[in-house]
């Protein structure tokens, strides 16, 4: 069988002898890493969605559903004030909360010699941070012993079906307006997506209402759904299915990174312990509490962080664009206006002229590239570009910083009943899946660091 190196070589060889390639009757696929600015061009260049596209996961009314640029500037710009690099710093209490309480679940797996399941945690991590945020409301993940995982189900039941609602819409209608018990003995995981999006619905109605959540400082729903918005943007639809997206968003893609960040540093017992040495610099003990701002001058640690995400890849499919009044020069061809055009992520964050040996989880290629001048940062699409590019990406940066830091400088693990194989990228359904269920990475806890 074939390495994944070589298997890499071999697809980006094909790909610079065809490039580009016309996938379905009204897409063109580029492979071509430096034209990926061109595809998701930002500033005065027009670039809509696909219409069709963001109907599979519907989420009507939402900013992420919004075709044209001025529909989806208009509601986007409600909610991303709140993801300003300033806005996530003064929330980082909150990152800090649900860390003392993971750290919990990882003291107790330490004393009861139980391996403990880490993409579970670091998605109930995300998950609570993301409802306190958003909602004021706790989901409660870490407060269970196993870790609720209702609403990542839910997450992964919408991912899971999305290729099928883009080829038959109709499902999502017939699906909604089954009985839930009926739902539950059809698909549990399409079950628990409707109980997610109901609760959802639930909360931004009562906050509609006037409701107050009591939260200080006040929840994002609450401030966007107060009655000093104008009306047409307090709509019970479109606010619920942008509260929605934030909690898609910003659960299973950060808990991701997360899950790949640490199977390889307790894999590399060498990277482990450089990692550690440079965080002693800002956290002299394991219960020191460093800034986001500190942790992100630790260049080794932004190593890491850049190879867990590079390698979690953001999402996986194509996510198509369309330039209505402009035609796009390829090389020799000239695409038409109106065409959909789209880049995969993957394809650019393990594009071994930019990356070389591009499967390899290595922190010092940032510092080599530093050294040389090179930025490779421009070259980190996992977020996307343009005027769409990802709403929390502060929030995840700042999760994974606090997180990895935390996780690394307080504890020793060994890997139990894991292998790279369950956090393989193998399937496509919206996000990177391995061949058979979750990104999934078990460990035990094999030592509390004192000092």
């Amino acid at each position: 069988m074939a390495s994944r190196t070589s298997r890499s070589k071999a697809e980006h060889a094909t790909a610079a002898i065809r490039p580009i390639v016309r996938v379905t009757p009204h897409e063109v696929h580029i492979k071509d890493s430096n034209y990926y600015d061109e595809i998701y061009a930002s500033g005065k260049r027009r670039r809509e969605k696909d219409a069709i596209l963001v109907a599979q996961f519907d989420l009507k009314g939402s900013a992420f559903s919004s075709v044209t640029p001025e529909e989806h500037r208009q509601k986007r710009s409600n909610l991303e004030k709140h993801f300003s690099k300033q806005s996530v710093t003064n929330m980082e209490h909150l990152i800090h909360e649900n860390i003392d309480k993971l750290d919990q679940h990882f003291k107790r797996a330490y004393e009861s010699h139980k391996a403990v399941t880490l993409d579970a945690g670091f998605a109930g991590l995300t998950s609570d941070v993301i409802h306190k945020y958003a909602y004021g409301i706790n989901s409660g993940n870490l407060d269970h012993e196993e870790f609720n995982e209702k609403v990542r189900d839910g997450i992964n039941g919408l991912f899971k079906f999305g290729h099928i609602s883009y080829f038959f819409p109709i499902i999502q209608t017939v699906m909604k307006s089954l009985p839930l018990e009926w739902l539950e003995k059809i698909d549990p995981f399409v079950y628990a997506l409707r109980i997610s999006k109901e609760n959802v619905t639930h909360q931004t109605k009562e906050f509609l209402g006037g409701k107050s959540s009591n939260s200080k400082p006040r929840p994002i729903m609450e401030i966007i759904t107060g009655s000093d918005m104008p009306e047409h943007l307090r709509q019970l639809e479109g606010l619920s299915n942008d509260g929605f997206s934030l909690v898609l968003g910003g659960t299973e893609t950060t808990a991701r990174a997360l899950t790949i960040a640490a199977f390889r540093l307790i894999s590399n017992e060498n990277m482990r312990k450089k990692l550690r040495e440079e965080l002693r610099t800002v956290m002299p003990t394991p219960d020191s509490r460093p800034t986001w701002s500190q942790l992100e001058q630790l260049p080794y640690l932004s190593g890491v962080v850049s190879e867990a995400l590079r390698l979690s890849t953001g999402i996986a499919s194509r996510s198509p664009r369309i330039a209505p009044t402009e035609a796009l020069l390829y090389k020799d061809y000239t695409i038409p206006p109106g065409t959909r055009v789209s880049q995969t992520n993957y394809f650019v964050l393990t594009d071994p002229e930019i990356f070389p040996d591009p499967h390899a989880f290595d922190p010092d290629r940032w510092l080599r590239a530093a050294a040389k001048g090179e930025r490779l940062d421009r070259f980190m699409v996992q977020f996307s570009k343009g005027t769409r590019n990802c709403l929390g990406m502060n929030l995840a940066y700042a999760e994974l910083f606090l997180v990895l830091a935390a996780f690394v400088r307080r504890f020793d693990m060994e890997l139990f009943e894991t292998t790279e194989k369950q956090i393989a990228f193998v399937r496509d359904f919206g996000t990177p899946y391995p061949d058979e269920g979750n990104t999934t990475v078990r460990a035990t806890v094999t030592g509390v660091i004192k000092e």
